[in-house]
């Protein structure tokens, strides 16, 4: 029967630790990865919780006799246990601590923990991969971004502290947009069989409902419960780098200028009035329509919100969610009546300072017309 319990103990024992190196492996990845609902490393920690719990049922005597006896004043210590001092260490061959240390299982478990973490942090620390002479810078950093298992430890080294989720100009006029309407519109399927990029538009003015139902159904908060607030397009983490100015030609009732879409309230926040036409079309490298339709929208990035979590992968994922948020413009463009067209070339630093950003820390990355077709 004693037999029979200590190896069941150590059955349980070397479950535990295959488990439990399969949680942290799988928490890894996830992390690596950011795989949200990455069930491997769900099922492994369930399995390990039930290890863990048959372990300490198994072991139960030795963990409440240990506990007691660390509980013991020291004076009765003291009084049944000969001083360290008194003690002569005995000599051990080498051969023979070697020997007791591979027979234990503290000494067992020591040694596969070691190799095990060895081999990982062996892995993660590959030689960075070999690019050709002559690579494009992009090809460069798709290359040195790609995750590694030593990324996880990323977090060591200091990338800064996330900046505010919501930019605000606290002097700026604002406009507040009408409450969105969501019961119109043609379906889902054939909204996105319709979707086209329109480079021809109308004199017809944009109404301020349009507007703010373009901008709440391309990037407006849909669900806030608790403060955990989610939007239209997916993003990263739900950090939300982007985002949206709305520069307005032809509006109904809103003055010309460049305004930023405060998302959490709905609100339009002018930054600068005038006539920005000519130079939205110099911006757009001459593209007329740019300058013919209702307003464009610009879509910036905020790396920092990325970075603590994301480190090099941070511009990815921002233009993943640029990219997310420009096809909303298209489908909500179509479902309001109107044309849409999504631009990707244009000059950064002139766009960047009527913006008003420093194209570093916040830099122009899309351009989204949109309007009347004609």
């Amino acid at each position: 029967m004693r037999r029979l319990r200590q190896d069941v103990d150590w059955l349980v024992s070397a479950g535990l630790l295959v488990s439990a190196t399969a949680t942290a492996v799988t928490g890894i990845v996830a992390d690596v990865w950011d795989l949200n609902d990455f069930w491997y490393h769900t099922v492994a920690g369930y399995v390990m919780g039930g290890f863990a719990m048959a372990h300490v049922a198994l072991n139960w005597g030795r963990l409440t006799s240990y506990a007691r006896f660390r509980l013991r004043p020291n004076r009765q210590f003291a009084s049944r246990a000969p001083s360290v001092r008194d003690q002569t260490p005995e000599p051990v061959a080498p051969g023979a601590l070697v020997s007791r240390m591979a027979l234990s299982r503290r000494g067992l478990l020591g040694m596969a923990i070691g190799g095990i973490g060895g081999w990982l942090v062996g892995r993660g620390l590959r030689p960075r991969p070999q690019i050709a002479a002559g690579a494009d810078v992009g090809v460069v950093y798709h290359e040195w971004s790609k995750p590694g298992v030593i990324d996880a430890l990323g977090t060591v080294a200091s990338w800064g502290q996330f900046p505010e989720l919501y930019k605000r100009y606290p002097d700026a006029p604002r406009v507040a947009l009408p409450d969105p309407r969501l019961e119109d519109g043609p379906p889902t399927a054939s909204t996105i069989a319709a979707r086209r990029s329109t480079r021809t538009y109308a004199p017809t003015p944009t109404t301020l409902q349009e507007l703010g139902d373009l901008l709440f159904l391309t990037t407006g908060i849909s669900a806030d419960r608790w403060g955990n607030a989610r939007r239209t397009a997916p993003s990263s983490g739900a950090l939300y780098p982007i985002e949206t100015y709305a520069v307005v030609h032809n509006v109904a009732g809103l003055e010309r200028g460049v305004y930023h879409y405060a998302v959490r309230e709905h609100e339009l926040e002018l930054l600068r009035a005038g006539d920005h036409r000519a130079r939205v079309v110099d911006q757009g490298l001459g593209q007329e329509f740019l300058g013919e339709c209702g307003a464009v929208l610009f879509l910036t990035q905020i790396l920092q919100r990325m970075r603590p979590k994301y480190q090099d992968r941070s511009y990815r994922y921002g233009l993943l969610e640029a990219g997310h948020i420009g096809e909303n413009g298209y489908l909500a463009a179509v479902s309001l009546g109107l044309g849409a067209c999504g631009v990707g070339a244009f000059m950064d630093d002139d766009m960047n300072a009527m913006l008003g950003v420093d194209g570093v820390e916040e830099a122009a990355v899309y351009m989204l017309a949109v309007g009347h077709a004609a």
